[in-house]
C-alpha cells in the first residue's frame, strides 16, 4: 500500500474542538503531556505567548480525530498521531501556510515518515536529525538510598547564570559555537520558566557558583516534562547529577500533585541515561527530534 492509499480518507481540519483533541491526546497521557499543558493552559489558538501556538488535526472518514500537531509560536512543531503514516498529512497543509520551524518532535517512526514527505516536499533536510527515548518516574518507581542537595527554585536575580548555563549546554549538545547562539533567545525563555517556577538551579557552597541547573518544560495536573539538564564539565563524574535530580523529582512527586515526571534524552548519552535510571526512570518509548535550517 502506498502513502498516497494510506491517507486516502483522511482530511485536515485547521480547528479542532478541545475537548475531542484532549481526548484524543489523553489516550497516551505520557507521551502526549507537553500537548495536553499547552492545551489546559492557552487554549487551542493562542498566538500571543511565544510559548504557545495553534492545533490542527487529521480526521478520518468517520470524523475520529487521528492527529494533532502543535504549530508553535517560536517554531517548534509537534506531532501526535495513532498511526505512523497518519503524520504526513500534515506536509502539505503546513508547507501551503508558510509555516517554518526549527524544531520538530514527534514519536520515532511518525517523525522519521513526515520528515522523509516534508523532504520530497520542500527539498529542506534536517541539520540534525535523533531518535531520543523517552523516560517517565512515577513516585512508585523513585528510588532510595540518594543523599539529598540543596536545589533552589531559581529567581530573577539567577537570569544571566541560567541563560550562560543554556547557552552551554546547547553548544556541547548540537557541538555549536558560542558566537553562533542566539543569547536573547534562552534569556527570554529562561525568562518565562523562572516567573512561572519551572527553573532550578544548585549551587557550589564555599562560592556559591551554579553547579547544576534543570527546568521544567511543563507542569500541572495532567504530569511534568523535565528539560535543560546541564552540569558543567568541571562538575561531573562525581554523581552530581543524579542526586540533583533524585532530589527534585522527590520533592516535586512528593506534593502529590502531578502523577509522573517525564523525560527526553539523546540516545548516545549514556552517562545522563544511568543517572536517570538510578533515579527511577524506566524507558518507555522513542522519539525523534529534528533541528531545521534557521528561518
Amino acid at each position: 500500500m502506498t502513502l498516497a492509499d494510506s491517507t486516502a480518507e483522511l482530511r485536515i481540519a485547521e480547528r479542532v474542538p478541545r475537548a475531542v483533541a484532549l481526548a484524543f491526546l489523553r489516550g497516551e497521557p505520557q507521551e502526549n503531556v507537553f500537548l495536553v499543558s499547552r492545551i489546559t493552559q492557552a487554549g487551542m489558538d493562542n498566538k500571543r505567548v511565544p510559548s504557545h501556538g495553534t492545533f490542527m488535526g487529521v480526521f478520518d472518514e468517520d470524523q475520529s480525530l487521528r492527529g494533532l500537531a502543535f504549530l508553535g509560536n517560536g517554531g517548534t512543531l509537534v506531532i501526535s498521531v495513532d498511526e505512523p503514516h497518519v503524520a504526513s498529512m500534515f506536509v502539505e497543509p503546513i508547507t501551503n501556510q508558510g509555516y517554518r520551524f526549527t524544531i520538530f518532535v514527534s514519536e520515532d517512526e511518525a517523525g522519521k515518515q513526515f520528515l522523509t514527505e516534508y523532504k520530497r516536499e520542500t527539498r529542506i533536510s534536517p541539520t540534525l536529525n535523533r531518535r531520543q527515548p523517552f523516560y517517565v518516574l512515577t513516585q512508585k518507581a523513585l528510588t532510595k538510598g540518594h543523599k539529598e542537595i540543596d536545589m533552589e527554585q531559581a529567581s530573577l536575580d539567577s537570569i544571566d547564570e541560567l541563560t550562560e548555563l543554556s547557552c552551554a549546554m546547547v553548544c556541547e549538545d548540537l557541538k555549536l559555537k558560542a558566537p553562533d547562539i542566539d543569547r536573547r533567545h534562552y534569556r527570554l525563555r529562561m525568562t518565562e520558566k523562572v516567573m512561572d517556577g519551572r527553573a532550578f538551579l544548585c549551587r557550589d557552597e564555599p562560592n556559591g557558583l551554579p553547579v547544576f541547573k534543570c527546568d521544567l518544560a511543563v507542569m500541572g495536573p495532567e504530569g511534568a516534562l523535565l528539560e535543560g539538564v546541564y552540569t558543567p564539565k568541571a562538575q561531573r563524574k562525581n554523581g552530581l547529577a543524579t542526586r540533583a535530580i533524585w532530589t527534585l523529582c522527590k520533592d516535586l512527586l512528593g506534593r502529590g500533585e502531578i502523577p509522573f515526571i517525564a523525560l527526553h534524552v539523546d540516545e548516545k548519552n549514556k552517562a545522563a541515561r544511568q543517572a536517570y535510571e538510578k533515579v527511577g526512570f524506566e524507558h518507555r518509548s522513542d522519539f525523534r527530534l529534528a533541528l531545521m535550517p534557521a528561518l
